[in-house]
């Protein structure tokens, strides 16, 4: 089930890769962050501590899962060179 606003779902993403500006600015009990590109466009963040935490946890497990790809990746290469 989508609840709506008047009608109407949003749903937003951003893809963040290098080139990717990330600005962060604490105001008052809240973080906020904003996600901008080289052709304009932002998308803005604002977490409470609670959801920091929550949101550094989700990140800080996709981190290492993709180290860890990676790492894997990069042992069979080496395992076919021999």
């Amino acid at each position: 089930m989508v609840y709506t606003n008047g009608g109407i779902a949003v749903d937003s993403w951003v893809r963040i890769e290098e080139g990717c500006s990330v600005e962060s600015d604490v105001v008052g009990d809240e973080a906020q962050f904003t996600f901008s590109g080289r052709r304009g466009g932002e998308l803005s963040m604002v977490v409470t501590e609670a959801g920091l935490e929550k949101v550094v946890e989700h990140f800080q497990r996709a981190l290492d899962q993709l180290r860890s790809a990676e790492s894997d990746s990069a042992d069979v290469g080496e395992l076919g060179t021999e």
